[in-house]
Formats: structure tokens, C-alpha cells, sequence
């Protein structure tokens, strides 16, 4: 259609709304119309602005605020029922309106077949239970309509009422990128509830092109209010539920698409939505049980495969993940997911170190500005104590704070890597830095131990006694509380409190007291007697195995040395530190 034809079409549509504008100063009203008009006509008393969230404002042309409008005409409480959008409001508007087909007015011809489209649009879990009757006129409204489903945000409707500020951002639901005309919808939206506060198609709109420009709290709170005009609607509900999972809130996420998925209990949306939430909240049957049921609709769903292998290894069922990861190899053995979790599989079941470390330098190499991948190979330099890909824990983990400088278990892995190399000056500094910003248990016992290594024994102290003071039963804390009585001159104090703890001690634990007992001793015997019944309780206590090595080694019996320390290194062979030490002794044997 050319624009001079369009342009011509507009004005048939304008004229008879200039003529009743030229002639209600004479024609007086009648009652029906002015309740219409006192149902649909905006506040006089606003001032002919709505602001948006972000502060900017569109004017609602003051000329047009009193006046009657295209569908002027109409009942205002169906009007008020289209307007608030909801599906149930759609419906009983529609059934107010409902007759013979040759009975109804143009009018109403164009405000079914608007209702219609939101319905399909908007609404889409929705039946459209009416029959929409052809339309002549050329409108605003479904022009408004018509560009929505092309992608394109309709400028042109001229602002007049309700509808025409807000059917435009019908256009966001479907659209990728809402980036040239945000600003611009946002303010249509707004001034819309200005009009209708009550919108539950508005807030609808509104909450999902916050969502499409990530500004996921403002999006939540017009979720929430769509939820609670239309609380049985399906669109209103997930959207919120999404948005609460984007926000973290996994716990209240989780509950809507519980009460959902009992409502909907095939949709995949919802499944996946109880699978990603479950998982968060680590109920990983939970998550498990609704991941089959998304393959059993989608068995070539490759994202949810490599998520059953993921949610599977948290498991610890490593046969059926790497069985899993096998078949989604087959089609993309170069994801990131999938060679972090390959490494992961390889590191944690088949105590294969060096294919771990294989697969994370491939990882590595094809995203090299990862944080995740930078991360996990961080870890597996920390564990082995020999570079990943060239690079150190402490300089992997450099690379991570590059890119996000608060990233705490970038920070841990970074204090780690000092305290490996024994750098315990600038542990310090940076263990201070972490504590401000993590405050757990085990960032807590690193800074305690770094503490101690440079003497500052008061404030490794005052960290461990209120821990102990609240968490006496925490076996971690114990442990930490303990060590800290042993080297700030408290040692009758760590003693006693060891015999008191022996007698009702787990295995893990009374090999612990043993061989913290074996320094605490007043003759070598009674330390060797003490570190063999640590090992009687825990055989695979690497520090009992160390001190018995430590212990013959200073009495020159380098053999039963010997015999201890492989245990050590059979323990941790990754160990390069060990692996010397082994070497060295084996030197002095021959």
C-alpha cells in the first residue's frame, strides 16, 4: 500500500473523532455516554504527564484527555475490562458485548478482534472462545497489532487512549533485541497505568521489557502485580517465577513453579523451570525427576542431557554421567559445559589428573576470558602444585580478579597459591581482604593458619574463639580450636580438652586428637605410640603418615621413613613437594 493511500485511510479514521469533537459542546450525552466517559477518560486532575522508572515522562495530549475517543461509544465497564487485560477480564468484556455477528457496530467489531489478538498474543496458553467478525475500518489499534507481529514497534498511533499507548509493546513479548524503542515503550506503559493502575496487560508488558533490558527488580515488581490481578493466568505466573530465578530467589521461584507444574504438568517451560530451581536449592532428585521428564518429550534436548550429567555427577553417580557426557560428545565435544564437567569427572572419579588437566587446557585455549574455566584450572594447579596451561594458581587466579575484581573464590584461590609458595606476607594482606568479603568457616581457618605462620597468635585467637564459643561440636571449628590452643602457648589447655573429646570421638576425629596428642607428648615413644593409634582410627591420615616419616627420618631410620612417607605420596600423588622428598630419601637408602 503506498503512503499517500495510507495517509488517506488515517484521515477517514480522524474525521468522524474531529467532527464529535467539534460538536459534544452542543450535543448533549446521554447517561449511557456519560458513564462511558467517566469509566474511560482519564483523571482530570493529572497534570498530562506519566513518569516512568527511569525517570523520563510522555505527554498525554491534554486536548484529548476529556474527550470522546473511538471507542467512546462503548459500555465503560467493557472497556475497563479490556483494558485491564487479564484474561478473565478479556472474556467477560467480550461476553457483555456478545450478539448476532450483523448486530454489531464497527466499533465493536474492531474491539473483538483486538481482544482476540491479545488473546493469541499475549495470552497465548488462553482459548479464544468468540467468533471475531470481519473489520472494514482502518485503525490505530490493529495497526498497532498488525506491526507487533511483524517486529516492529508502532510509532504512529498518536497516543489517544489506553490502547494506543500500550497495544504497541505488544511487539516486546516476541521480540529479540527491545533496544531502539525502550525508552519509548516504557514511557507508552507508564502512562498507560497512569490511566488503568490496575492493568494487568500493562504490568504484563511492562515487567517483560525491564526483563529484555535486564532490570530484573523493576521487572519483578510489575510481575507481581499481573500475578495479583490475574492470579490463575499462566503467562503472569512463570514470568514471575523466571524472574525470581534470575534474581536468586530460587526458594520463592521454586514454590510458584511447583503450583504451576500441578496445574501444567506437561509444559516444558515449567519443567525446566522446577529442574533449574531444584538444582539450586540442591535437591538433585528433584531435579533429576523433572530433567527425564523434559527428555522423555525431547531426547535431543543436547542442553538438558549435559544437565542430567551435571546433576547426576553432584550425585556422585559418575558410571551414568560420563555415559551421558559420552552421548553428548558425539555431537559437541567442544562446549564449555561439557569439558568442565569432563574435567570435573576425570578429576573426582577417575583420579585421572593429568586428562583433567588435558581437557581443561582445551577449555583454556577456546575461552581463554572464562572465569569459570579460569577457575577450575586454578583449582587443579592449586591440587597438583604445578602449573595449567603455563600458568600458576595464584597467576590463573590473577587473570580471574582482572575481569571481575570481587570475584571471592578467585581471591581464595589466590591467598591458596601464597600460602602453597610460603609468600605468607602477602597471604596475609589478601586473606584480610577476602575475610572482609567472605566471612565463612573455612576462609575464617585459612587466615588463622596464616596467622599463626607469622606469629601474629592474638588475632588467629580472636578469630577462633567465638567460632568455638558458638559451633563447640563443629568438628572443622574443633580442629582449628585446637591447633590455635597449640601454638599460642595454651597447650595444657589443648590437652585437656583432647582427653575429654577421645573417649566419644568419630574415627576421623580421635585420629585427629592422636596426632595432635603426638606433639603435646613428653617422650618420642609416647608421640610414636599416639601417632600409630591415629592411624589404627584413620589409616589414610596424611598428617600422622607425614610426622611418623618426619620422626624416623630425624633418627636417621630412613627406611621405616621411607615406608611412611610413599604412603604420603600414594595418597597425594600430585605432589611434587612429596615426590622429591621420596627421591631424596631413596638417594640416601642406596
Amino acid at each position: 500500500m503506498s503512503i499517500a493511500s495510507k495517509l488517506a485511510r488515517y484521515v477517514i479514521f480522524l474525521c468522524p473523532i474531529v467532527c464529535i469533537f467539534l460538536s459534544c459542546g452542543s450535543v448533549p450525552k446521554t447517561a449511557a455516554e456519560n458513564q462511558s466517559s467517566k469509566e474511560y477518560a482519564p483523571d482530570s486532575s493529572r497534570d498530562g504527564e506519566a513518569t516512568s522508572a527511569g525517570g523520563t515522562s510522555i505527554k498525554i495530549d491534554k486536548s484529548r484527555k476529556n474527550s470522546r475517543t473511538y471507542f467512546s461509544g462503548i459500555d465503560g465497564k467493557v472497556m475497563a475490562g479490556v483494558e485491564n487485560g487479564s484474561p478473565d477480564s478479556i472474556r467477560a468484556a467480550v461476553s457483555a458485548i456478545r450478539k448476532p455477528e450483523l448486530d454489531y457496530t464497527e466499533t465493536e467489531k474492531v474491539l473483538l478482534s483486538v481482544t482476540a489478538a491479545v488473546m493469541e498474543m499475549v495470552w497465548p496458553s488462553e482459548k479464544i472462545d468468540w467468533d471475531v467478525p470481519e473489520v472494514t475500518d482502518v485503525t490505530p489499534y490493529l495497526g498497532a497489532i498488525d506491526s507487533a507481529r511483524k517486529g516492529v514497534y508502532d510509532l504512529s498511533t498518536g497516543n489517544v487512549d489506553f490502547l494506543t499507548l500500550v497495544l504497541p509493546s505488544v511487539v516486546v513479548i516476541s521480540a529479540d533485541d527491545v533496544a531502539d524503542y525502550a525508552q519509548t515503550a516504557e514511557q507508552a506503559l507508564t502512562a498507560g497505568l497512569q490511566l488503568r493502575p490496575d492493568s494487568v496487560l500493562a504490568h504484563y508488558l511492562l515487567g517483560i521489557l525491564y526483563g529484555k533490558t535486564g532490570r530484573n527488580s523493576d521487572a519483578l515488581s510489575h510481575f507481581a502485580a499481573a500475578s495479583r490481578g490475574a492470579p490463575s493466568c499462566f503467562e503472569t505466573a512463570y514470568a514471575q517465577a523466571d524472574c525470581l530465578k534470575r534474581l536468586g530467589r530460587m526458594e520463592e521461584s521454586s514454590a510458584i513453579a511447583g503450583s504451576l507444574v500441578a496445574r501444567y504438568p506437561s509444559d516444558i517451560r515449567i519443567l525446566k523451570l522446577c529442574a533449574e530451581t531444584s538444582f539450586s536449592l540442591k535437591n538433585y532428585s528433584a531435579a533429576e525427576e523433572y530433567v527425564a521428564r523434559v527428555l522423555q518429550q525431547d531426547p535431543n534436548d543436547l542442553e538438558y542431557v549435559l544437565f542430567r550429567a551435571r546433576i547426576l555427577t553432584e550425585k556422585g553417580d559418575y558410571i551414568r554421567a560420563a555415559s551421558l557426557l559420552d552421548v553428548y560428545a558425539r555431537q559437541n565435544s567442544t562446549s564449555r559445559d561439557y569439558l568442565l564437567l569432563r574435567a570435573r569427572i576425570q578429576r573426582d572419579w577417575s583420579k585421572n589428573i593429568s586428562a583433567a588437566v588435558s581437557t581443561i587446557e582445551t577449555a583454556l585455549a577456546k575461552y581463554p576470558g572464562d572465569t569459570d574455566v579460569l577457575l577450575f584450572a586454578a583449582q587443579l594447579a592449586s591440587a597438583t602444585d604445578a602449573p595449567v596451561a603455563g600458568k600458576t594458581s595464584e597467576q590463573l587466579a590473577e587473570a580471574v580478579l582482572a575481569i571481575s575484581p570481587d570475584n571471592t573464590e578467585a581471591l581464595r584461590y589466590q591467598v591458596e597459591g601464597m600460602v602453597e609458595s610460603g609468600a605468607w606476607q602477602k597471604a596475609y594482606a589478601l586473606s584480610k581482604k577476602l575475610l572482609a568479603k567472605d566471612n565463612s568457616h573455612q576462609t575464617a581457618f585459612t587466615h588463622i593458619r596464616i596467622c599463626l605462620e607469622l606469629g601474629k597468635k592474638d588475632e588467629a585467637w580472636n578469630l577462633i574463639s567465638p567460632l568455638y564459643r558458638d559451633y563447640p561440636d563443629d568438628e572443622n571449628v574443633l580442629q582449628s580450636y585446637i591447633i590455635v590452643l597449640t601454638r599460642t602457648d595454651r597447650a595444657s589447655q589443648a590437652l585437656s580438652l583432647i582427653n575429654s573429646r577421645l573417649p566419644d570421638a568419630s574415627p576421623k576425629m580421635k585420629s585427629f586428637f592422636y596426632y595432635r596428642r603426638s606433639f603435646l607428648d613428653s617422650t618420642q615413644d609416647e608421640s610414636l605410640a599416639d601417632l600409630r593409634s591415629s592411624l589404627i582410627a584413620n589409616p589414610r591420615n596424611a598428617d600422622a603418615l607425614f610426622r611418623l616419616y618426619q620422626l624416623y627420618y630425624n633418627q636417621k631410620d630412613y627406611r621405616k621413613a621411607q615406608y611412611y612417607l610413599k604412603q604420603v605420596v600414594a595418597l597425594d600423588p600430585n605432589n611434587a613437594a612429596m615426590r622429591k622428598l621420596n627421591d631424596d630419601l631413596t638417594g640416601l637408602i642406596k
